[in-house]
């Protein structure tokens, strides 16, 4: 029964998957609100029947598509909420540009003219939060320089993923969270 279960889990991250390459493949060249069920499925070689087995509508699988991300990104930052995150940053950045490298096809398009703006600003919100309960709360920093800091280093890392993303993801993860630790560090409030 268990040997069952995982072979059916196995077809239902594929149907998914395939659904997600098809919705990133025309994000690419539309805007959410313009992509059908019925294309979608038919770029998927799927029929539409298998799409409402795992959503309503595309705007229901692109919220869905975002709040797997959103969990992932709570992953990554959570650990790091009962110490000093700034200790840890590297270690983040790592994990977040690896998370990003392996959905680089979901990011470009979310990140993209096409890509669903609300996503961008919850992701915004999302992260504010996280920073703020896990770093400078902690540190004592005053609300108002935080938020000018946060909107800082957030407009500034979002533009760096934005240009990794569309050139690809070439470089190594590794390497890309390494950049941004620098970048970061020299910009930091630590040296103020």
């Amino acid at each position: 029964m268990e040997k069952e279960s995982r072979k059916e889990d196995r077809r239902v991250r594929r149907t998914k998957k395939l659904l997600t390459q098809a919705l990133t493949e025309l994000m690419q060249h539309k805007q959410i609100k313009d992509i059908t069920v019925t294309e979608l499925t038919e770029l998927a070689d799927m029929n539409r029947g298998t799409f409402y087995l795992y959503y309503r509508d595309v705007f229901d699988m692109v919220d869905k598509i975002e709040i797997e991300m959103f969990t992932a990104l709570d992953q990554i930052i959570t650990p790091a909420s009962n110490e000093d995150a700034s200790s840890q940053a590297k270690a983040i950045l790592i994990d977040l540009f690896r998370l990003i490298e392996q959905n680089q096809e979901v990011c470009r398009v979310l990140l993209s003219e096409n890509g669903d703006m609300s996503f961008l600003h919850r992701l915004y919100d999302f992260m504010r939060e996280k920073c703020w309960s896990t770093w400078a709360a902690l540190r004592g920093v005053r609300k108002d320089e935080f938020d000018y800091h946060y909107s800082f280093v957030v407009f500034g890392c979002a533009g760096l993923i934005r240009a990794w993303v569309n050139r690809g993801c070439r470089e190594p993860a590794e390497d890309m969270a390494n950049l941004a630790d620098i970048m970061l560090r020299r910009g930091s409030l630590e040296d103020s």
